[in-house]
C-alpha cells in the first residue's frame, strides 16, 4: 500500500524532473537568441565588421543546426549532444566578446 506521503513524493519528483528538461531546452534556445542579439549590437555599434558578422552568423547557423539535428532521433536532446552544443555555444560567444573587442572599427 502507498501512502499519500509517497503518493506526494513521486509526484513531487517528477514534476521538477520535466520542468528541469524544458528549463535545458529554453537554455540552448535563449543562449542562441541572446548571441545573434548581441552580433546585431556589435554590427550596430561598428564594434564588428562585416567580415566579423558573417562568421559569426555562420557560427550560430551551425548551432542551430547541430540542436535541429539533436532533435531529430527521438525529439529531445542527449546528455552528450548537450554537451557539444553547449560547447559549441561557449566557444561562439567567446569568439562574438573577442572579435567586438579587437579594436577593429567597421569602415
Amino acid at each position: 500500500m502507498i501512502t499519500m506521503k509517497t503518493k506526494l513524493f513521486l509526484l513531487f519528483t517528477l514534476a521538477i524532473g520535466l520542468s528541469v528538461s524544458n528549463v535545458n531546452a529554453q537554455t540552448l534556445r535563449g543562449k542562441s537568441r541572446h548571441e545573434q542579439q548581441r552580433i546585431k549590437q556589435g554590427v550596430k555599434s561598428g564594434e564588428l565588421t562585416k567580415g566579423e558578422a558573417v562568421l559569426l552568423a555562420k557560427q550560430q547557423r551551425n548551432i542551430r543546426k547541430d540542436i535541429r539535428f539533436a532533435k531529430t532521433n527521438n525529439g529531445s536532446i542527449g546528455p552528450v549532444e548537450r554537451r557539444h552544443i553547449k560547447k559549441e555555444q561557449r566557444m561562439a560567444s567567446r569568439n562574438i566578446y573577442r572579435l567586438k573587442h579587437n579594436n577593429r572599427d567597421r569602415s
